[in-house]
């Protein structure tokens, strides 16, 4: 039976928007860090009222369990995922 340090996580993927579609949140997979210690990338950017992003604010790389919690704030903050993501190709 497995550790349950060794039970891969599932990784936040995609667009989060914003309550009042000021801001929109993607996360991806680092497709550069390694296996056993993934990492995520999140892009903040402005969005216009559409929820469309319109200019980057950060891009910061964080742990894996780091970004699920903010994933989950988030989602529990109300923000939405976005139905129909952005570049499907990215997410």
């Amino acid at each position: 039976m497995a550790a349950e340090s060794d039970r891969a996580l599932p990784t936040p993927t995609g667009w989060l928007i914003h309550p009042e579609k000021k801001k929109v949140l993607f996360f991806i997979r680092d497709s550069k860090s390694l296996t056993r210690k993934p990492k995520v990338i999140t892009q903040l950017w402005y969005s216009t009222n559409e929820g469309i992003p319109t200019r980057i604010k950060n891009t910061r790389t964080i742990e894996l369990e780091d970004a699920l919690e903010t994933w989950n704030e988030l989602l529990n903050n109300g923000w939405d995922l976005v139905e129909h993501q952005i570049n499907k190709n990215a997410a």
